[in-house]
């Protein structure tokens, strides 16, 4: 439990990008603070805002999801309302979770004057995540911004920031999966570590937001975890001069063009929107921060 001072201030708000992991390993610990995964993903514009109203409610806090209840039980708050806000599907491999429980680490940090670093309140979030089996790297990569390699896992992680300057996030989300059971799984997660492995190490190859998304798709389909849907995406995406891959771990397609920002663009939005509705959001370089 973390101790607190009396609240200076009597609302609070936080922003956190959405993540999009294209490839990970599993890096299994007891400790939650060093269990995480290896990888790349890329953070949005796009994100999750949480707000917190300091009251003298005796009632329970207001809470939206798993994660960010465990954030509140950690820093030992007294009486508030928290709401939180999504622009980022739920449930689809956009990282929401653990934006929302970073964006509220955030907010309660600020409203209740606890002074904890930007590295202490990572592992809070990321240790949220991590117990209730809702990610494992999205915290990470949230708190930095960018297009980030996870080198070393956990929530003091080694990680390094690959150029993507102008470029823009499509996607289209098909269907839900479960974090939490795909992790569960021992013969889908051997899967995943040996592709993802190789996938790092060609990556660090050649550390390019192009051969990000050529190892992010490689590893969608060597693992089997991508789906039907996404892989007929794919293909037009790449049709239209784009490229593409599924998000992870969610049954959703995020295309990008090879260019960054060039003219493809809008072949690429054209092209998805055959596939259902189409979200778009700048890179985030920001990471999370108070608003």
């Amino acid at each position: 439990m973390t101790s607190f001072t009396q609240p200076t201030h009597s609302t609070a708000a936080a922003f956190a990008p959405g993540h999009i992991t294209g490839f990970f390993v599993i890096c299994e610990d007891e400790d939650p603070a060093r269990m995480g995964s290896l990888g790349c993903g890329l953070t949005l514009e796009s994100g999750v805002t949480t707000c917190v109203e300091v009251g003298g409610s005796d009632d329970p806090p207001c809470l939206t999801c798993p994660t960010v209840e465990s954030v509140v039980a950690r820093l030992a708050t007294p009486p508030c309302l928290i709401h939180s806000r999504s622009a980022i599907p739920i449930g689809a491999g956009f990282g929401a979770s653990g934006a929302g429980a970073l964006s509220a680490a955030f907010s309660l940090n600020y409203a209740f004057s606890l002074n904890l670093t930007t590295d202490q309140l990572t592992e809070v979030a990321h240790i949220a995540e991590v117990e209730n089996r809702t990610g494992l790297g999205d915290v990470v990569a949230q708190s930095l911004g960018g297009v980030v390699i996870r080198r070393t896992p956990g929530a003091s992680g080694r990680l390094n920031r690959i150029q993507a300057d102008g470029c823009e996030v499509f996607w289209v989300v098909f269907d839900k999966i479960s974090t939490k059971e795909v992790l569960n799984d021992q013969g889908v997660a051997e899967r995943i570590n040996a592709t993802g492995i190789e996938s790092l190490r060609e990556l660090l190859k050649n550390p390019t937001i192009e051969n990000f998304m050529l190892q992010s798709k490689r590893f969608a389909a060597e693992t089997g975890l991508m789906s039907d849907s996404v892989s007929d995406a794919v293909d037009a995406v790449e049709a239209a001069g784009g490229m593409a891959s599924q998000a992870m771990l969610g049954d959703s397609v995020f295309a990008i063009d090879r260019a960054g920002g060039g003219d493809a663009t809008g072949a690429i939005e054209a092209a998805l929107s055959e596939y259902g509705s189409v979200g778009r959001s700048r890179i985030d370089f920001k990471g999370v921060r108070l608003i």
